[in-house]
């Protein structure tokens, strides 16, 4: 890394620690009012994103007016705004933490962690998929989630921290697939973010019934090593978070090849899916899931 780039990533942390730092500082209700202005100013400042967010939606949800995709992409980038006030308000502390998030369903994997097989939580970019590791941390069971490396290693190093501040183990996506076999033979949990359009590897797989190439990891680490596979995810009621801990998916029948794992790939597809078109604004649609 050159001088240049150094310093400009260096500039970029500074002002991500000073926007962390002013909404961290901020209560309820003045922290969620300017989270949800923040995602809105910066919706502004990516407008070709904006657009391909109501590309994704228009095609998703051929039924929908214009006017009601438009608001669903405005609601969106309010929804990440939001997701920052959050992450930085209540992940500070584990008091703070419990106050603000509920969790459901939480004996599913207790249940599946006194097997001793490990367990993987398959979830979404949806609504405030950060907070959701850490909560499943607080419930007694050792967590690792698999995170994609960024540009800057000054925010990568800052953002992976607060990951770890509630007890979240972090691994970098190009060395997770071995750490996360010896994570699980452990007899720990993992998180994994399964909506991400990757490069290499995977499957091309329906997602609200266009092709969208998908990651293969959670069918087949569940169907190789026998663990456990739980749907997890979580949205906003009455100004809390709940994050909700489904039973574990049905594999009976399923064997770890190439055929099966494609197949148990389609069904977690379809359960994502399922979430989204309960609260279409929630998902990440500025992400080109379909490239």
């Amino acid at each position: 890394m050159d001088a240049r780039h150094r310093l400009g990533y260096f500039l970029e942390y500074l002002l991500v620690r000073i926007i962390h730092g002013t909404l961290s500082a901020l209560p309820r209700p003045a922290g969620s009012v300017l989270g949800r202005v923040l995602g809105r100013l910066i919706g502004g400042l990516f407008p070709s994103r904006t657009r391909l967010a109501v590309s994704n939606m228009t095609q998703a949800f051929p039924d929908a007016s214009p006017v009601q995709i438009r608001r669903w992409a405005a609601e969106g980038w309010e929804s990440l705004g939001q997701a920052a006030w959050e992450f930085a308000r209540f992940g500070a502390s584990e008091k703070k933490y419990l106050e603000f998030v509920k969790l459901e369903g939480v004996e599913h994997i207790r249940t599946s962690y006194r097997k001793g097989k490990g367990a993987i939580l398959f979830t979404a970019h949806y609504t405030n998929w950060e907070l959701t590791s850490g909560m499943v941390a607080l419930s007694g069971c050792p967590v690792g989630v698999i995170a994609r490396r960024m540009k800057n290693p000054y925010v990568n190093d800052f953002l992976t921290r607060l990951r770890s501040r509630l007890q979240v183990r972090v691994f970098m996506h190009k060395q997770a697939v071995q750490e996360s076999i010896r994570w699980l033979k452990k007899g720990n949990l993992l998180g994994v973010l399964f909506d991400q359009r990757i490069t290499d590897g995977g499957v091309s797989v329906p997602f609200f019934g266009r092709p969208a190439h998908t990651t293969t990891l959670p069918a087949l680490l569940a169907l190789r090593l026998g663990c456990p596979l739980h749907p997890v995810h979580c949205w906003r009621e009455d100004d809390r978070l709940r994050i909700h801990i489904g039973p574990p998916v049905d594999v009976s029948g399923l064997r770890p090849v190439e055929e099966d794992i494609r197949r148990l790939t389609e069904r977690l597809n379809g359960v994502v899916e399922e979430w989204v078109r309960r609260r279409p604004p929630m998902w990440l649609w500025i992400h080109n899931r379909w490239k």
